[in-house]
């Protein structure tokens, strides 16, 4: 029945003397008709449970174990002076009419939790178990804030983070999952993935481990697919995988982005390979580069940076500069020329085509060094660049591509007098 000014009064002279500021049950010595009639006749009230109604009250924490605090709690607000009641009534009362078996919230209301356990006494309910987690903290320990894009969903979208693997990073932080669990694919396996092992305190953000999740995911529903989930993340890979890398290869072509993409070499006039220039096949093509753990692309930048040939056709200078450093093996120009005039090789996964290729040279006794490096410069524009294996350029460029791109060095060494007497028709 006192006022908040007398509350307040008293609150400040204990603090002062060196006391506890816990309320000292002023109003306990009101009997029960006299704060009826009081409260009748209109005087400002509240109603407070007895904080040693039943004692100092322990429970398990599925986090923190034992609990118990070392002080009875004060006479602690129920219901306040305009008849609504605090959040300790509300929520106790609330999770009990909805039948809830498991709270589980931040480690700042364990300290609460006493409470609640005895309002549960007091309506003679079963509580539920409690689990308090630690509270996401920044990398530096520092408190999570609005202002701070790492609690922005869109932070993560614009960084091409998969749904399914940014909620797997968020239920892994301060916890951990079962041994050998697979990359979750959907809420069901997040759940069965979990432990109760959690950290106690805060618990920072590691990017490094979201990068790791991210990785694994598109892994997973790329290399290894689901028949089930199959519509949802053939979705998920054209719009977090193809779209963008087609964005950025168009950027690219246009020069609207930075020639730090490509290698110096190509920072040229560059011409999209047909694949990606059709409107109809250039999602496959993106698909098809992606869609096996050989080809070792982590990124749509790896991917320009170390396969540009991939992309767009060599240019011809290129070409130039690599045939005045390296002649490549006429006989290898041969082979290839005959396996792409053999319709029964095409289309191929490119293993069958280099079987032909090194069956034909195998009577002249052409190592396999003059082989690929060879290849190497038709397909890649150079006979020592970072490229993909011989059989997998044949597969993802096709005979067409290959065709073209042997045409033009064949064009080019015609030029200089390298193709006298030799198999491969100029265009």
């Amino acid at each position: 029945m006192g006022s908040s000014e007398q509350l307040e009064l008293q609150k400040r002279g204990l603090h002062d003397a060196g006391k506890s500021t816990a309320y000292p049950g002023t109003c306990r010595s009101i009997t029960c008709s006299e704060s009826e009639i009081r409260a009748r006749n209109g005087d400002s009230h509240v109603v407070r449970l007895k904080g040693d109604a039943f004692g100092r009250l322990k429970f398990r924490d599925a986090i923190y174990g034992l609990f118990q605090k070392q002080d009875l709690e004060e006479d602690f607000v129920i219901l306040k002076s305009d008849g609504f009641p605090t959040y300790h009534l509300a929520n106790v009362v609330d999770d009990h009419l909805m039948n809830i078996t498991h709270v589980i919230r931040g480690e700042e209301w364990l300290i609460s939790t006493p409470k609640h356990l005895a309002l549960y006494k007091a309506f003679d309910w079963e509580p539920p178990t409690f689990a308090h987690l630690g509270l996401l903290v920044n990398p530096d320990g520092s408190k999570l804030s609005k202002r701070n894009d790492s609690v922005n969903l869109s932070t993560y979208q614009n960084r091409g983070v998969f749904p399914m693997a940014l909620l797997s990073w968020l239920a892994n932080l301060g916890s951990s999952f079962k041994p050998n669990t697979k990359p979750p694919r959907t809420i069901s396996d997040l759940a069965d993935a979990l432990t109760f092992k959690f950290t106690r305190g805060g618990i920072k953000l590691n990017m490094e481990k979201l990068d790791h999740f991210n990785s694994k995911y598109r892994d997973a529903i790329l290399y290894d697919p689901v028949p089930q989930l199959s519509q949802e993340e053939n979705s998920l890979i054209g719009e977090y995988i193809t779209r963008p890398i087609l964005q950025q290869v168009e950027s690219v072509t246009k020069k609207d982005a930075a020639s730090e993409a490509l290698p110096e070499a190509w920072q040229s006039t560059l011409t999209l390979v047909p694949a990606l220039a059709n409107e109809q096949t250039k999602a496959a093509h993106v698909h098809n580069l992606f869609a096996t753990k050989k080809g070792g692309f982590l990124s749509a930048e790896t991917l320009m940076r170390q396969h540009p040939y991939l992309l767009w056709r060599v240019p011809e200078d290129l070409y130039r500069r690599s045939l005045a450093s390296y002649h490549p093996d006429r006989r290898v120009l041969v082979a290839l020329n005959s396996a792409l005039e053999n319709d029964n090789l095409w289309p191929t996964d490119g293993t069958e085509v280099m079987d032909t290729i090194r069956t034909m040279l195998e009577p002249d006794g052409v190592d396999n060094i003059a082989v690929h490096n060879t290849l190497r410069l038709v397909g890649a524009g150079g006979h020592d660049v970072v490229s993909q294996s011989s059989s997998r350029m044949l597969m993802l460029l096709g005979r067409d591509e290959w065709r073209f791109r042997l045409d033009t060095v064949a064009k080019l060494l015609d030029a200089t007098g390298d193709l006298r007497n030799s198999a491969i028709p100029v265009p």
